[in-house]
Order: structure tokens, then C-alpha cells, then sequence
């Protein structure tokens, strides 16, 4: 894919919108903040509180991104269209000579380009005070984890594209976007936590791995416990070993797919949409 002049103008105009409204900067303090606290009190359920071993600090903050990030992205991408369409700019995109895959994706990387700035500068200021507490042993760990983060953050803003596409309404948006947090961040696993009760843990590990990649939330995990050494995935109360080929490599390829399919399927169906 080329980045075409045009890509490149659209994506500056949605970041410099970003920087300008001050949205980078609270994201990006919300994250620093909530990191410490859930590093120093993290093991506060078990009566201790204070910096932890880095391997426990990112299992802990593992279950924030997991809440965190995926409705953040959602709601950032889902009202693109229904923005654009209730200020009356989405006809001047449709009939100026800007191509509907230059459109998407010059969209796409601009809000792109501002989470990715979010989330790594919020992480990157709470990495840098508990690597100082911990010790710099665990960087490598602590610097996986932050390109996990970004790329969760990428997957969900890929789907919320698809929403706003898929939806007319900015009420539907909204109401489907919080559904596929709920979905993605809680029911899912959930089920899956039901299913090996059902079939009291029969479930073979290659069909368990297979439906932990069908949720991008289970893959960040899967990729988070991996940076720290941990073989088995943790699912509320269950733990499952996870098979040799569920390896870094093979999950980021996966998440690579979790982004590019949702906006192949948004630019089809904007075209039919729109263009028909």
C-alpha cells in the first residue's frame, strides 16, 4: 500500500485534532496514573501493598490494559463516519478525488498514530519510576508489554471503523460499541471458562488456542504471560497449558490480522454503501 499525499493530509488533520483538544495528553496521563496505582496496590487483596517483582507488576497491569484500551479505541473510531456525515464534510470526501481506501485508511493511522503517542507515553512514564523501584533486569519484559498494549489498541480501533461503517445511527454505534467491549473483555471468556466446566477440561488444547485467537483481548494476554515466561493462559479460576505453537511470533501475526481484516471488510462495504 502506498501512502499517498492525500493519507498523509488526513491523518495529520485527525492527530493535530487530538493533540489540539488536549485528548494525547489526558489519555496518556490517565494511563501513567492508573499503571502506578495498580503497580503499588496490586497486591493489596493479599495484604501487601508497594512495587512488586516486574513479572506480577505486568500480569497486574495486563488485566487494566484489558479493560482499558478496548473501549478507549472503540470510541475513538466508531463515530468517525456519523462525525463526518453530522457536519456535512463525509459529501465533500465522497466527491472530491480522494480515493475510499485514502480515505479509511488516512483516518485510520491519524487515530492510529494518536493512541499509539497515548498509550506509550502513559506506560512509558510509569515504566521509567518502576523500572527505578525494580530494577532496568525486566526492560525487555516491560517494553513488550507496551508494544502489546499498542497493538490491542490498534485491533479494537479496526473494528470500531467497521462499526461506524456498519451502523447509521451515532446511538447504535455507541450501543453496539459497548457491547463489544462487554463481549470482548468479559463474556468471552466467560464462556470459554464455561465450556471447560461442561466438558470438564476435555476441550483439546490446539481447539482452546484456536478460540483464544478468535479474541483479541486472549491474545494480548497470551502475549503478556509469554514476555514473562508464564506458559499457561488464566481464565478467572482456570489455567490451561498452552501448546508449543502458540508462540510470540505466531500471535503477533494473528493480531496483524485482527487489524487489517476489519478494515479490508469497512472499506468493501463503505464502497457499497456509498458508492452503489
Amino acid at each position: 500500500m502506498v501512502f499517498t499525499n492525500a493519507m498523509r493530509a488526513i491523518a495529520l488533520k485527525e492527530l493535530s485534532d487530538k493533540l489540539k483538544s488536549k485528548w494525547v495528553l489526558v489519555i496518556a496521563s490517565g494511563f501513567a496514573a492508573f499503571t502506578i496505582v495498580i503497580a503499588y496496590f496490586g497486591g493489596a487483596t493479599s495484604g501487601v501493598a508497594g512495587f512488586r517483582s516486574m513479572d506480577a507488576t505486568i500480569a497486574s497491569l495486563t488485566s487494566l490494559v484489558t479493560y482499558f484500551i478496548p473501549i478507549l479505541a472503540l470510541t475513538l473510531g466508531g463515530g468517525i463516519i456519523a462525525d463526518e456525515r453530522d457536519k456535512g464534510t463525509l459529501e465533500i470526501f465522497l466527491s472530491s478525488p480522494i480515493s475510499i481506501s485514502e480515505f479509511i485508511m488516512g483516518k485510520f493511522f491519524g487515530l492510529a498514530i494518536a493512541l499509539a503517542i497515548s498509550t506509550l507515553v502513559g506506560l512509558g512514564i510509569s515504566g521509567a519510576i518502576l523500572l527505578i523501584q525494580l530494577g532496568f533486569s525486566a526492560v525487555g519484559s516491560y517494553v513488550i508489554f507496551m508494544l502489546n498494549s499498542v497493538i490491542l489498541g490498534l485491533i479494537f480501533l479496526s473494528v470500531s471503523f467497521l462499526v461506524s461503517i456498519l451502523f447509521n445511527e451515532r446511538a447504535r454505534v455507541i450501543a453496539f460499541t459497548v457491547f463489544l467491549w462487554l463481549f470482548f473483555a468479559v463474556l468471552y471468556d466467560l464462556g470459554l471458562v464455561g465450556l471447560l466446566i461442561v466438558t470438564k477440561g476435555a476441550v483439546g488444547s490446539d481447539i482452546f488456542s484456536t478460540l483464544l485467537t478468535l479474541n483479541p483481548v486472549d491474545i494480548y494476554r497470551v502475549l503478556n504471560f509469554l514476555s514473562i515466561g508464564e506458559l499457561k493462559v488464566f481464565l478467572g479460576l482456570a489455567s490451561v497449558e498452552l501448546p508449543e505453537y502458540m508462540r510470540t511470533s505466531v500471535l503477533w501475526g494473528v493480531s496483524l490480522l485482527w487489524v487489517a481484516l476489519p478494515l479490508i471488510v469497512s472499506y468493501h462495504l463503505f464502497k457499497k454503501r456509498y458508492l452503489a
